[in-house]
């Protein structure tokens, strides 16, 4: 069986070459091209041909873009009736931290108390009698670059008074200093000095044309010594621990500390819920526990950033779970080799088989 697939590139040049990779490097009989869907040729290309499936990969660093995208996404899927890969709701979902909040408080998913203010007198109210520590977050913002901890009244009055203004809520666009590895990472920044300048120059330009600014994102901070990154994609499931840089109390999205410790059948059952409930396909659900135990999605990403060809290891074996009638059966194997689009590949084509 041969397959004829398409690849929705986004304004950035090379975030969709993984799927290009993947095509590449399959077994399978794949003819594929890449549309960029921010051309304006892209409805012409898009109907250009009768493709088996459409492969996304949504922006993730300006609102304009991702607005964009989606728009464009919803004539190809809604209009055309084309398919897509992952759900658009999933897409809609992906670096929209408003809508995700909407969207997790309408399917009643335990998820930290999240507050969006579109009027300044409306959040100043807010600020006088909330709780601290309080979290402030960014529409976008990958890696945790949009995301701000803050402990003081005085800090969260001054990032209302920024956000309803000109200048906005920066976000972070050079070296993420919570990685760690400076020694290492400098040396293979150095190795190409030109493309560095170029991905700096970038990363720049996206975080000043697009400042967050005229509404405030307030989430409810959970106390917690680690957050749980589970992923699902198909009927493969992943979990490890993300670790904070400096203990209780920091950020862990963006440091790339990581626990291998197992996950429970209870969060396993909670992912596979939350994946369920609109039938998303690809996903990566960053979850909270805290000290009594409750679990909180924190986060949804349809894409996400790994380098390792894992998820997850259990006692030194890394591999997967699968649902397996009750319970769950664990498959030791390396299933996320090219940042588990090899695997969404593979999902993608038992789709389009079935």
């Amino acid at each position: 069986m041969s397959y004829k697939l398409a690849i929705l590139k986004n304004e950035t040049p090379d975030a969709h070459l993984e799927w290009v990779a993947a095509c590449e490097e399959s077994e399978a009989d794949i003819r594929y091209t890449v549309i960029d869907i921010t051309r304006d040729d892209w409805l012409d290309r898009v109907t250009g041909d009768d493709y088996d499936m459409f492969l996304t990969r949504p922006p993730d660093e300006t609102a304009l873009f991702k607005q964009l995208y989606d728009e464009r996404l919803y004539i190809v899927h809604h209009v055309l009736k084309k398919k897509i890969y992952p759900t658009y709701e999933e897409i809609l979902v992906y670096e929209n931290k408003k809508f995700l909040s909407y969207w997790l408080k309408a399917n009643n998913i335990p998820h930290p108390r999240t507050r969006v203010f579109y009027h300044k007198e409306e959040a100043m109210a807010f600020v006088e009698q909330c709780p601290l520590p309080l979290v402030g977050k960014t529409a976008v913002g990958a890696a945790g670059s949009g995301v701000r901890i803050m402990k003081t009244r005085e800090e969260v009055t001054g990032y209302v008074d920024r956000a309803f203004s000109e200048k906005g809520i920066p976000r972070r666009w050079g070296p993420n200093v919570l990685k760690g590895n400076y020694a290492k990472r400098l040396f293979n920044r150095l190795k190409n000095i030109p493309g560095t300048l170029r991905y700096f120059q970038h990363k720049f330009q996206s975080s000043r044309m697009d400042p967050h600014r005229w509404f405030v994102i307030f989430q409810e901070y959970i106390p917690t010594d680690f957050e749980w990154r589970a992923v699902r994609i198909g009927d493969s499931y992943f979990a490890h621990k993300k670790l904070g840089r400096m203990g209780s109390g920091s950020k862990f999205s963006g440091t790339s500390r990581v626990g291998w410790d197992g996950p429970s059948e209870r969060l396993l059952d909670f992912v596979e819920t939350v994946t369920d409930i609109r039938g998303f396909l690809s996903q990566a659900v960053d979850i909270f526990e805290d000290k009594e135990g409750n679990l909180y999605v924190n986060e949804l990403q349809c894409f996400f950033g790994s380098k390792n060809p894992h998820q997850m290891i259990l006692d030194g074996t890394p591999g997967r779970y699968v649902r397996s009638g009750s319970g769950w059966k664990f498959e030791a194997g390396h299933f996320n080799s090219n940042n588990s689009y090899d695997l969404r590949l593979r999902h993608v084509l038992e789709l389009i088989k079935k």
